[in-house]
């Protein structure tokens, strides 16, 4: 038993510390769908592999909150504008759980949005910035191309 839990831990080891975030610099981070990210304003990606509908812009504000808790301050942006409700539904977590957000109605652009939401937050110094894109579609290369990001972790 105890050479299939050491098989199983071994396996899920990436071979290198956690990220962690550091305080009073801008930690962005961004969750995508099953693309692999990588974008010049990024501390951290963090891929979510899972099936639509699973949960991953709800995942968004709980790490947003969980860091909030930490004491860390917290932002979230919405560049998901493949999925209809997308911002309202980061807007109603956001305001649940009392945590600045960035999105728009009428921006077609995922990596405009981004860079806005990230500019903005930025200037104002938080320190962890979660982007929650939709992942699927081609519409968001802009968001992945660029410099390779500090770390990068999947969920």
């Amino acid at each position: 038993m105890q050479a299939v839990c050491n098989e199983l831990c071994g396996m899920l080891d990436p071979g290198r510390e956690p990220y962690q975030p550091k305080k009073k610099r801008a930690n962005v981070i961004m969750f995508v769908g099953l693309q692999v990210c990588r974008s010049f304003f990024l501390s951290v990606v963090v891929v979510l592999r899972s099936t639509v509908g699973a949960g991953k812009t709800t995942t968004c504000t709980k790490y947003a909150h969980m860091y909030k808790r930490k004491g860390f301050k917290c932002a979230l942006v919405c560049a998901d504008t493949f999925r209809a409700g997308a911002f309202d539904q980061l807007k109603q977590n956001c305001t649940k759980a009392k945590i600045p957000f960035y999105g728009s109605y009428t921006e077609t652009d995922p990596a405009q949005i981004a860079a806005e939401g990230v500019g903005k937050f930025r200037e104002e110094a938080y320190e962890i910035i979660i982007v929650d894109t939709s992942g699927r579609h081609m519409q968001e290369a802009a968001l992945v191309l660029g410099q390779r990001p500090a770390h990068s972790h999947a969920l």
